[in-house]
């Protein structure tokens, strides 16, 4: 019976996971195109993140059965890449905030600077759930 309530947990977390991933992914499609100057976009990081956070979840969800030790030791390093690309993540976009550029005016666009703030949540969010899961 734990058994079944473990599944059952990881399922929900990995369908969590999942989410996360496409989220990441239809944010940072339109952010890597509005602003391929910033280091964030530059080093295409939403693409990558969100590509593994949607592998993370997509292994997490299938986890059925606990007695399988090679699936578990795959969900296991997946999470664990996860949260490591998520910490990341994380850092690049800490990076984009403290980068400067010269604009032609004497602002910053705030498109982009709203874009990194919902990645950054987004990734920190994986980041939690990635280190729950493992």
């Amino acid at each position: 019976m734990p058994s079944k309530a473990i599944s059952k947990e990881l399922s929900a977390l990995g369908v969590a996971q999942l989410m996360i991933g496409v989220i990441e992914l239809t944010f940072g499609v339109p952010w890597y195109y509005i602003t391929k100057q910033y280091y964030g976009a530059d080093s295409a990081t939403p693409f990558w993140t969100g590509i593994w956070f949607v592998i993370s979840g997509a292994l997490t969800t299938e986890m059925k059965d606990m007695s399988n030790s090679f699936k578990v030791k795959v969900v296991l390093g997946s999470n664990i890449i996860s949260a490591f690309a998520a910490g990341v993540s994380i850092i690049s976009y800490s990076l984009t905030f403290h980068q400067r550029r010269a604009y032609h005016w004497d602002y910053q666009p705030v498109a982009p600077v709203s874009f990194v703030l919902i990645l950054q949540m987004f990734s920190a969010a994986e980041l939690v759930l990635a280190v729950i899961c493992a």
